[in-house]
């Protein structure tokens, strides 16, 4: 159901369609008032995006490793973003994809845009595979993402480690070895949460994880400093190393580096750390990305920070 009304010497309108929202616009003259107005109330053939994302939540990311997170912002956009899922499925374009796009940077990091990107592409790239309803193309395909935002270049200074684990082993003894085993290890704070006494070999100096983020096992070997910190591990050493959840020890960290006065270092800084203290060492890009588990090297590239006063050193 469209409504046009006058306004001054313009024409406004209105589309009513059941199941989507209310859509608005204003014409110079009433004849393309008229022919939106038309073009607009046609019914929705097929099904929409929405339709898309709601089978996804139930039949495919339940099943899926970051199948939570896809849950999430699937959820979140059938709640908010009604007017990109009532469009059909099959004539969701990149146009659609702009509008949101750029409504949507303005709310969240860009990184985060493209994460939901991803969700979506995903989606598109299942039903198109595996469900039968006639899509042959995915929108986000080629689409431009949101430019990422230059790398945090976040380095520790001299003395920063000793006062981290001092303040540390003062507010929980469980959060000192894991900052140790994020900078001599470059492995993340979820990894180091679930991390298990029978997946540590000692005699052989290394630790495995069975299950990380770019869906694969990686084996990560323990320096000296690994190895003591993990002797610091209370009793018994059995099943996890770190009683405190990740959530704990994000809250735990967040606690000591302010009492350090370092409020502003992440835990995830630990990460971009280590890997630049790997190659500060001579390690080769293939040494470092076998340890930190990277598959792509530019993003690696992202990660490491050298600092130019120590390869000035290096030029002599």
């Amino acid at each position: 159901m469209a409504s046009i009304i006058p306004r001054g010497t313009k024409w406004q309108v209105k589309v009513r369609v059941k199941g989507q929202p209310i859509q608005s616009r204003t014409f110079a003259t009433k004849y393309e008032a008229e022919q939106w107005a038309a073009q607009e109330s046609k019914p929705v053939e097929g099904p929409t995006v929405g339709d898309l994302f709601r089978k996804y939540v139930d039949q495919v990311a339940p099943s899926r490793r970051n199948g939570k997170w896809e849950r999430s912002v699937l959820s979140r956009m059938l709640r908010t973003e009604k007017k990109l899922c009532a469009v059909a499925a099959n004539s969701l374009g990149k146009s659609h994809l702009a509008e949101w796009r750029d409504r949507r940077v303005i709310e969240v990091a860009t990184s985060t845009v493209g994460r939901e990107l991803d969700a979506i592409a995903s989606v598109y790239r299942v039903a198109i595979d595996e469900w039968d309803m006639g899509l042959t193309s995915n929108p986000v395909h080629g689409f431009r993402r949101p430019k990422l935002p230059l790398p945090r270049d976040v380095r520790l200074s001299v003395g920063d480690d000793g006062r981290l684990i001092a303040a540390a082993i003062e507010f929980n003894r469980e959060i000192a070895p894991a900052i140790i085993l994020a900078i001599e290890t470059a492995m993340r704070q979820g990894e180091i949460a679930k991390l298990r006494w029978e997946y540590i070999d000692l005699e052989a100096r290394t630790a495995l994880l069975p299950m990380t983020k770019n869906g694969t096992a990686r084996k990560v070997p323990l320096s000296t400093r690994a190895i003591e910190a993990l002797t610091w591990c209370p009793p018994p050493h059995t099943g996890r190393v770190f009683k405190l959840t990740q959530y704990a020890m994000k809250y735990a960290f967040r606690e000591v580096r302010q009492q350090c006065g370092l409020g502003n270092i992440r835990f995830h800084d630990l990460r971009h750390e280590a890997a630049s203290r790997l190659f500060e060492k001579g390690l080769n890009v293939m040494e470092v990305a076998a340890i930190t588990g990277h598959k792509n090297l530019k993003m690696l590239q992202r990660y490491t920070h050298l600092r130019a006063e120590d390869l000035a050193k290096k030029l002599g």
